[in-house]
């Protein structure tokens, strides 16, 4: 069935069909529509299908971006600066690592010479800090662009981004090995990345305290969507999800707090989402789906 428009969509939403429900709520994720915030917001909540409602959240998410725009003139000059940030952070970021990156590296050459026994100076550990936000920076612009759609093989990927990132730790990847899922490649990484030092990184911290479990990596489709859950038995969230998520928040120290916010806007330039959770008191669950 084809939606032609948004009373199209608005009637299909109320199909006792779960896939033509989800066809409405895709219909909105793709075309913007201010004007029906408040139909979208009823129907998220009498939505009984979490992958619908999943659906209306990113439609709705969409909305609210356009809405900090619109509302701009609107506001005081602090909350304009504010949120004009966050809406242009791409363009913040590419422009910021096309001025500064290269002279960054310039300087790393020249303090080398400059600096006596550099290799154990202040000077380096600082340097090393200085490009590892940058390195962080170019991430966040490159989760905000598709490049290119392509089918791999989850079980090379995640083993790969495993012997990468943690070659000597304990990780139990125990998803179909020949599960072919579909995205852009690039997007996956960098959220998969994050997702799977995060764990190893909370592990080896509650391991000083107590014994720990490996970390496990499960995937797989439903007819709708693919997914990923990263699961731990670390230290846990620490902060409640939605400070998490924020730019600039973390619970470990010399971090620069955008880990998670590279996530979250790598799912969303996907049309998927991340979810955080920590069923237990010890460990997390860290999931990403995406749809088909």
């Amino acid at each position: 069935m084809t939606i032609r428009d948004f009373e199209s969509a608005l009637k299909l939403s109320n199909s006792t069909n779960p896939r033509e429900r989800l066809q409405a709520a895709r219909h909105f994720m793709d075309n913007i529509s201010i004007e029906h915030d408040e139909d979208l917001k009823a129907w998220h909540a009498r939505e009984s299908v979490n992958w619908v409602k999943c659906a209306i959240e990113i439609a709705l998410s969409k909305n609210g971006k356009v809405q900090i725009t619109q509302a701009a003139t609107e506001t005081s000059d602090s909350d304009r600066q504010s949120e004009s940030y966050s809406l242009a952070l791409r363009d913040v970021a590419s422009i910021m690592l096309h001025e500064l990156e290269p002279r960054i590296g310039i300087l790393d050459v020249q303090i080398r010479s400059d600096v006596p026994n550099y290799e154990e100076s202040a000077s380096r550990r600082e340097m090393e800090h200085l490009k590892q936000f940058f390195h962080a920076l170019s991430c966040l612009r490159s989760a905000t662009e598709i490049t290119k759609i392509e089918t791999f093989t989850a079980s090379e990927l995640l083993a790969g981004l495993v012997k990468d990132i943690a070659p000597q730790k304990n990780i139990s990847l125990i998803g179909s090995q020949t599960a072919a899922l579909k995205a852009d490649l690039g997007l996956i990484k960098l959220a998969l990345s994050n997702g799977i030092r995060n764990a190893v990184e909370s592990t080896e911290s509650a391991s000083s305290l107590r014994a720990t479990e490996d970390v496990i990596i499960n995937w797989g489709e439903t007819n709708i969507d693919y997914w990923v859950s990263i699961i731990d038995n670390g230290t846990g969230l620490g902060k409640p999800v939605e400070k998490l998520i924020k730019i600039g928040n973390t619970t470990k120290e010399g971090h620069f707090g955008m880990g998670l916010t590279i996530v979250q806007q790598a799912m969303q330039t996907l049309n998927g989402s991340l979810k955080l959770s920590s069923p237990n008191p010890e460990g997390a669950v860290f999931e990403l789906r995406w749809f088909k």
